[in-house]
Protein backbone atom coordinates (compact mmCIF):
# COMPACT_ATOMS: atom_id res chain seq x y z
CA UNK A 1 0.00 0.00 0.00
CA UNK A 2 1.54 3.54 -0.96
CA UNK A 3 1.10 6.64 0.70
CA UNK A 4 -1.58 7.71 -1.45
CA UNK A 5 -3.47 4.84 -1.12
CA UNK A 6 -3.06 4.56 2.55
CA UNK A 7 -4.12 8.19 3.45
CA UNK A 8 -7.47 7.39 1.20
CA UNK A 9 -8.19 4.56 3.24
CA UNK A 10 -7.35 5.98 6.69
CA UNK A 11 -9.31 8.87 5.74
CA UNK A 12 -12.53 6.64 4.93
CA UNK A 13 -12.14 4.77 7.88
CA UNK A 14 -11.73 7.18 10.39
CA UNK A 15 -14.69 9.28 8.68
CA UNK A 16 -16.94 6.32 8.98
CA UNK A 17 -16.63 5.64 12.10
CA UNK A 18 -17.04 9.47 13.45
CA UNK A 19 -20.48 9.05 11.13
CA UNK A 20 -21.27 5.87 13.36
CA UNK A 21 -20.23 7.43 16.69
CA UNK A 22 -22.10 10.55 15.85
CA UNK A 23 -25.13 7.84 15.49
CA UNK A 24 -24.80 5.82 18.47
CA UNK A 25 -23.79 2.75 16.57
CA UNK A 26 -22.02 1.33 18.44
CA UNK A 27 -22.43 -0.74 21.63
CA UNK A 28 -20.31 -0.44 24.51
CA UNK A 29 -19.31 -3.73 25.90
CA UNK A 30 -18.02 -4.58 29.58
CA UNK A 31 -14.77 -6.18 27.76
CA UNK A 32 -13.42 -2.50 27.32
CA UNK A 33 -15.63 0.42 28.62
CA UNK A 34 -13.14 0.05 32.17
CA UNK A 35 -9.85 0.37 29.97
CA UNK A 36 -11.19 2.76 27.27
CA UNK A 37 -12.72 5.75 30.32
CA UNK A 38 -8.83 5.09 31.37
CA UNK A 39 -7.53 6.83 28.33
CA UNK A 40 -9.27 9.92 29.12
CA UNK A 41 -8.39 9.68 32.59
CA UNK A 42 -4.76 11.01 32.22
CA UNK A 43 -3.16 13.89 30.48
CA UNK A 44 -0.76 11.44 28.72
CA UNK A 45 -3.14 11.19 25.44
CA UNK A 46 -0.50 9.18 23.65
CA UNK A 47 -1.75 6.49 24.96
CA UNK A 48 -5.44 6.86 23.49
CA UNK A 49 -3.34 7.67 20.57
CA UNK A 50 -1.02 4.85 20.23
CA UNK A 51 -4.86 2.26 21.24
CA UNK A 52 -6.41 4.17 18.15
CA UNK A 53 -3.69 3.45 15.46
CA UNK A 54 -3.33 -0.21 16.73
CA UNK A 55 -7.25 -0.52 16.08
CA UNK A 56 -7.14 1.20 12.93
CA UNK A 57 -4.20 -1.01 11.77
CA UNK A 58 -5.75 -3.54 12.74
CA UNK A 59 -8.43 -2.76 10.73
CA UNK A 60 -6.30 -2.15 7.35
CA UNK A 61 -4.08 -4.95 7.73
CA UNK A 62 -4.89 -9.17 8.21
CA UNK A 63 -2.80 -11.07 10.98
CA UNK A 64 -1.19 -6.98 12.54
CA UNK A 65 -0.59 -7.75 16.33
CA UNK A 66 0.79 -5.03 17.87
CA UNK A 67 1.84 -7.19 21.03
CA UNK A 68 4.55 -8.77 19.02
CA UNK A 69 5.46 -5.73 15.74
CA UNK A 70 3.95 -2.34 16.84
CA UNK A 71 5.95 -1.17 13.94
CA UNK A 72 5.14 -3.95 11.37
CA UNK A 73 2.45 -1.19 10.50
CA UNK A 74 4.41 1.98 9.81
CA UNK A 75 2.82 4.03 12.89
CA UNK A 76 4.59 6.86 12.64
CA UNK A 77 3.49 7.64 8.85
CA UNK A 78 0.02 5.86 9.72
CA UNK A 79 -0.48 8.33 12.15
CA UNK A 80 1.23 11.82 11.37
CA UNK A 81 0.51 11.77 7.70
CA UNK A 82 -3.16 9.90 7.94
CA UNK A 83 -4.69 9.86 11.36
CA UNK A 84 -4.08 13.36 12.41
CA UNK A 85 -5.44 14.98 9.34
CA UNK A 86 -8.49 13.83 10.73
CA UNK A 87 -8.55 14.65 14.34
CA UNK A 88 -7.27 18.26 13.15
CA UNK A 89 -9.80 18.02 10.96
CA UNK A 90 -12.79 17.76 13.77
CA UNK A 91 -10.62 19.18 16.50
CA UNK A 92 -10.12 16.32 18.68
CA UNK A 93 -7.11 16.99 21.14
CA UNK A 94 -4.10 15.26 20.21
CA UNK A 95 0.05 15.36 19.97
CA UNK A 96 1.65 15.68 17.25
CA UNK A 97 3.68 12.17 17.75
CA UNK A 98 1.85 10.79 20.53
CA UNK A 99 1.83 6.81 19.93
CA UNK A 100 5.70 6.95 18.79
CA UNK A 101 6.43 9.02 22.42
CA UNK A 102 4.61 6.42 24.29
CA UNK A 103 6.01 3.38 21.99
CA UNK A 104 9.40 4.02 22.56
CA UNK A 105 10.86 2.04 20.08
CA UNK A 106 9.45 -0.95 21.66
CA UNK A 107 8.96 -4.03 19.84
CA UNK A 108 5.53 -4.97 21.07
CA UNK A 109 2.80 -3.25 23.31
CA UNK A 110 2.14 -5.70 25.79
CA UNK A 111 2.98 -6.54 29.92
CA UNK A 112 6.96 -5.54 29.45
CA UNK A 113 6.21 -2.65 27.55
CA UNK A 114 3.65 -1.56 30.11
CA UNK A 115 5.79 -2.07 33.40
CA UNK A 116 8.05 0.82 31.82
CA UNK A 117 6.06 3.52 31.30
CA UNK A 118 4.09 6.24 33.21
CA UNK A 119 1.25 6.03 34.19
CA UNK A 120 1.55 2.33 34.65
CA UNK A 121 -2.63 1.86 35.27
CA UNK A 122 -2.95 3.82 31.88
CA UNK A 123 -0.48 1.57 30.02
CA UNK A 124 -1.71 -1.73 31.23
CA UNK A 125 -5.56 -0.36 30.19
CA UNK A 126 -3.66 0.28 26.70
CA UNK A 127 -2.63 -3.50 26.96
CA UNK A 128 -5.95 -5.06 28.02
CA UNK A 129 -6.87 -3.41 24.57
CA UNK A 130 -4.50 -4.74 22.77
CA UNK A 131 -5.44 -8.05 23.85
CA UNK A 132 -8.93 -7.66 23.22
CA UNK A 133 -8.31 -6.09 19.57
CA UNK A 134 -6.15 -9.10 18.67
CA UNK A 135 -8.90 -11.60 20.10
CA UNK A 136 -11.40 -10.04 18.54
CA UNK A 137 -13.35 -10.38 14.94
CA UNK A 138 -13.39 -7.52 12.49
CA UNK A 139 -16.67 -6.48 13.61
CA UNK A 140 -15.75 -6.49 16.99
CA UNK A 141 -12.64 -3.94 16.54
CA UNK A 142 -14.33 -1.86 14.46
CA UNK A 143 -17.17 -1.79 17.65
CA UNK A 144 -14.37 -0.73 19.92
CA UNK A 145 -12.72 1.70 17.59
CA UNK A 146 -15.94 3.47 17.02
CA UNK A 147 -16.29 3.46 21.03
CA UNK A 148 -13.49 5.38 21.37
CA UNK A 149 -13.92 7.72 18.46
CA UNK A 150 -16.71 8.43 19.99
CA UNK A 151 -14.99 9.69 23.01
CA UNK A 152 -12.86 11.36 21.32
CA UNK A 153 -15.55 13.20 19.84
CA UNK A 154 -16.63 13.92 22.89
CA UNK A 155 -13.82 15.65 24.52
CA UNK A 156 -13.43 17.68 21.03
CA UNK A 157 -16.80 18.76 22.04
CA UNK A 158 -15.68 19.18 26.00
CA UNK A 159 -12.81 21.41 25.24
CA UNK A 160 -14.38 23.41 22.72
CA UNK A 161 -16.45 24.58 25.59
CA UNK A 162 -14.12 26.32 28.15
CA UNK A 163 -12.83 28.31 24.80
CA UNK A 164 -12.95 32.27 26.01
CA UNK A 165 -15.03 35.30 23.46
CA UNK A 166 -13.07 38.32 24.18
CA UNK A 167 -12.24 41.25 22.50
CA UNK A 168 -8.51 42.45 22.29
CA UNK A 169 -7.10 44.02 25.23
CA UNK A 170 -4.85 46.70 25.37
CA UNK A 171 -4.10 47.78 28.95
CA UNK A 172 -0.74 46.50 29.80
CA UNK A 173 -1.93 45.94 33.40
CA UNK A 174 -4.21 43.64 32.87
CA UNK A 175 -2.12 41.73 30.44
CA UNK A 176 0.97 41.87 32.57
CA UNK A 177 -1.36 40.20 35.65
CA UNK A 178 -2.66 37.93 33.15
CA UNK A 179 0.79 36.77 32.22
CA UNK A 180 2.19 36.60 35.21
CA UNK A 181 -0.53 34.23 36.50
CA UNK A 182 -0.20 31.91 33.64
CA UNK A 183 3.28 31.56 34.46
CA UNK A 184 3.26 30.60 38.10
CA UNK A 185 -0.17 28.77 37.81
CA UNK A 186 -0.15 27.07 34.26
CA UNK A 187 3.16 26.33 33.04
CA UNK A 188 2.52 23.60 31.15
CA UNK A 189 5.86 22.35 31.22
CA UNK A 190 7.50 25.56 29.97
CA UNK A 191 5.06 26.09 26.74
CA UNK A 192 2.94 28.89 28.09
CA UNK A 193 6.53 31.42 29.15
CA UNK A 194 7.56 30.76 25.87
CA UNK A 195 4.34 31.35 24.00
CA UNK A 196 4.31 34.28 25.77
CA UNK A 197 8.15 35.99 25.11
CA UNK A 198 7.43 34.88 21.46
CA UNK A 199 4.23 36.79 21.37
CA UNK A 200 5.54 39.14 22.56
CA UNK A 201 8.83 39.95 20.78
CA UNK A 202 6.10 39.30 17.27
CA UNK A 203 4.03 42.07 18.59
CA UNK A 204 7.09 44.18 18.90
CA UNK A 205 8.56 43.91 15.45
CA UNK A 206 5.35 44.39 14.25
CA UNK A 207 4.78 47.24 15.54
CA UNK A 208 7.65 48.84 13.89
CA UNK A 209 7.87 47.26 10.95
CA UNK A 210 11.17 45.76 11.64
CA UNK A 211 11.09 42.74 8.91
CA UNK A 212 12.71 40.80 12.35
CA UNK A 213 11.46 37.47 12.17
CA UNK A 214 10.66 35.46 15.14
CA UNK A 215 11.08 31.87 15.48
CA UNK A 216 10.66 28.79 17.48
CA UNK A 217 8.35 29.74 20.27
CA UNK A 218 5.69 27.55 18.60
CA UNK A 219 7.58 24.66 19.57
CA UNK A 220 6.58 22.65 22.06
CA UNK A 221 9.24 23.34 24.93
CA UNK A 222 9.79 19.82 25.46
CA UNK A 223 11.46 19.81 21.85
CA UNK A 224 15.14 20.20 22.61
CA UNK A 225 16.96 22.35 20.30
CA UNK A 226 19.74 19.92 19.17
CA UNK A 227 16.76 18.14 18.02
CA UNK A 228 14.83 20.97 16.30
CA UNK A 229 18.10 21.87 15.00
CA UNK A 230 17.88 25.52 16.31
CA UNK A 231 20.34 27.24 18.66
CA UNK A 232 17.73 28.33 21.51
CA UNK A 233 13.84 28.47 22.30
CA UNK A 234 13.12 31.62 20.46
CA UNK A 235 14.99 33.26 17.48
CA UNK A 236 15.33 36.94 16.63
CA UNK A 237 16.31 36.65 12.81
CA UNK A 238 17.12 39.31 9.87
CA UNK A 239 16.75 38.20 6.29
CA UNK A 240 19.84 39.63 5.78
CA UNK A 241 22.22 39.25 8.96
CA UNK A 242 20.27 35.91 9.92
CA UNK A 243 20.17 35.05 13.44
CA UNK A 244 20.48 38.12 15.35
CA UNK A 245 19.52 37.34 18.82
CA UNK A 246 19.10 34.14 20.73
CA UNK A 247 16.59 33.30 24.10
CA UNK A 248 16.39 30.83 26.36
CA UNK A 249 13.27 30.79 28.25
CA UNK A 250 13.00 29.00 31.81
CA UNK A 251 10.66 28.86 34.68
CA UNK A 252 13.15 25.47 35.75
CA UNK A 253 16.77 26.02 36.99
CA UNK A 254 19.23 27.32 34.37
CA UNK A 255 21.70 24.59 36.04
CA UNK A 256 25.16 23.90 34.59
CA UNK A 257 23.46 21.14 32.61
CA UNK A 258 21.31 23.37 30.91
CA UNK A 259 24.26 25.66 30.10
CA UNK A 260 25.84 22.47 28.72
CA UNK A 261 22.71 21.69 26.94
CA UNK A 262 22.29 24.99 25.58
CA UNK A 263 26.29 25.69 24.58
CA UNK A 264 25.79 22.09 22.80
CA UNK A 265 22.62 23.59 21.03
CA UNK A 266 24.48 27.08 19.82
CA UNK A 267 28.06 24.65 18.44
CA UNK A 268 25.61 22.23 16.26
CA UNK A 269 23.97 25.40 14.86
CA UNK A 270 27.18 27.57 14.46
CA UNK A 271 28.76 24.37 12.55
CA UNK A 272 26.07 24.03 10.30
CA UNK A 273 25.32 27.71 9.21
CA UNK A 274 29.06 29.43 9.22
CA UNK A 275 27.92 31.49 12.30
CA UNK A 276 29.80 32.58 15.18
CA UNK A 277 27.08 32.81 18.41
CA UNK A 278 28.39 35.17 20.99
CA UNK A 279 25.66 35.61 23.36
CA UNK A 280 22.41 34.30 24.64
CA UNK A 281 19.36 36.04 26.42
CA UNK A 282 17.93 33.81 29.28
CA UNK A 283 14.30 34.76 30.25
CA UNK A 284 13.68 33.50 33.37
CA UNK A 285 13.46 34.40 37.39
CA UNK A 286 15.81 35.46 39.72
CA UNK A 287 15.75 31.90 41.36
CA UNK A 288 16.45 29.99 38.46
CA UNK A 289 19.54 31.61 37.77
CA UNK A 290 23.19 29.78 38.30
CA UNK A 291 24.44 31.09 41.95
CA UNK A 292 27.58 32.01 40.73
CA UNK A 293 27.08 33.88 37.70
CA UNK A 294 28.28 37.53 37.97
CA UNK A 295 25.77 39.84 38.99
CA UNK A 296 25.13 44.25 39.39
CA UNK A 297 22.15 44.24 41.65
CA UNK A 298 19.81 45.16 39.14
CA UNK A 299 16.21 44.11 38.75
CA UNK A 300 15.63 43.39 35.12
CA UNK A 301 19.65 42.51 34.82
CA UNK A 302 19.98 39.74 36.86
CA UNK A 303 23.56 38.56 35.82
CA UNK A 304 25.71 36.83 33.40
CA UNK A 305 27.41 33.49 32.96
CA UNK A 306 30.59 32.57 30.54
CA UNK A 307 29.98 29.38 29.06
CA UNK A 308 33.33 28.67 26.35
CA UNK A 309 32.98 31.58 23.98
CA UNK A 310 29.66 32.27 25.03
CA UNK A 311 28.07 35.14 27.30
CA UNK A 312 24.87 33.98 28.75
CA UNK A 313 22.68 37.33 30.25
CA UNK A 314 20.41 36.29 32.68
CA UNK A 315 16.70 38.91 32.39
CA UNK A 316 13.88 38.30 34.93
CA UNK A 317 10.99 37.51 32.90
CA UNK A 318 8.50 39.43 34.81
CA UNK A 319 10.05 42.96 34.51
CA UNK A 320 11.23 41.63 30.61
CA UNK A 321 7.07 41.43 29.82
CA UNK A 322 5.94 44.52 31.68
CA UNK A 323 9.04 46.52 29.89
CA UNK A 324 7.35 45.30 26.47
CA UNK A 325 4.75 45.71 27.34
CA UNK A 326 4.62 49.52 28.20
CA UNK A 327 7.10 49.64 24.89
CA UNK A 328 4.94 48.75 22.13
CA UNK A 329 1.48 50.63 21.10
CA UNK A 330 -1.94 49.69 22.00
CA UNK A 331 -2.32 48.31 18.45
CA UNK A 332 0.55 45.91 19.62
CA UNK A 333 -1.24 44.57 22.44
CA UNK A 334 -3.71 43.85 21.60
CA UNK A 335 -2.21 41.73 18.81
CA UNK A 336 -0.40 40.08 21.25
CA UNK A 337 -3.82 39.19 23.78
CA UNK A 338 -5.44 37.89 20.49
CA UNK A 339 -2.34 35.95 19.67
CA UNK A 340 -2.18 34.22 23.04
CA UNK A 341 -5.79 33.84 22.88
CA UNK A 342 -6.01 31.81 19.58
CA UNK A 343 -3.24 29.55 20.98
CA UNK A 344 -5.13 29.01 24.25
CA UNK A 345 -8.01 28.19 22.33
CA UNK A 346 -6.39 25.60 20.48
CA UNK A 347 -7.52 22.44 20.79
CA UNK A 348 -4.06 20.64 22.06
CA UNK A 349 -3.47 23.37 24.37
CA UNK A 350 -2.93 21.96 27.46
CA UNK A 351 -7.05 22.37 29.87
CA UNK A 352 -5.39 23.95 32.61
CA UNK A 353 -4.25 26.77 30.88
CA UNK A 354 -7.48 27.20 29.36
CA UNK A 355 -9.43 27.04 32.42
CA UNK A 356 -6.85 29.84 34.11
CA UNK A 357 -7.36 32.02 30.87
CA UNK A 358 -11.13 31.71 30.98
CA UNK A 359 -11.33 32.50 34.65
CA UNK A 360 -9.20 35.26 34.15
CA UNK A 361 -10.75 36.36 31.46
CA UNK A 362 -14.26 35.99 33.27
CA UNK A 363 -13.61 37.37 36.71
CA UNK A 364 -11.69 40.60 34.39
CA UNK A 365 -9.33 40.87 37.75
CA UNK A 366 -5.93 39.04 38.49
Amino acid sequence: MNPTERDIKVAKLMEDLISEAKKGNYEDSPDFVSDLEKLFSTTAWGFREITLVIGIASLLFDDYKASTGFYSCNPRPLYEQSIRNILIKYKIPHRKSGPLNVAKATQGINSEWAAQRRPKEIAESVVNLVNLIERYSKDEIRNLMIALVKRLLDEATRVENIKVETDPKEDPIFLFKVCKRLIDEATDGGNTPQRIIGYLLEAYHDSLNTGIIVSGHEDRASTTNTTSKKPGDIQEESLNEGIISIFEVTVKPFNEQRINDSFESVIEYDKSHGTNTQSVLVICRRQDCPQDMETLNLNYYLGKIEKGHVSYYFIDIYEWIMAKLISIPAKARMKFHSSLNEYISHPNTSEKVKLLWKKLHEDEIC
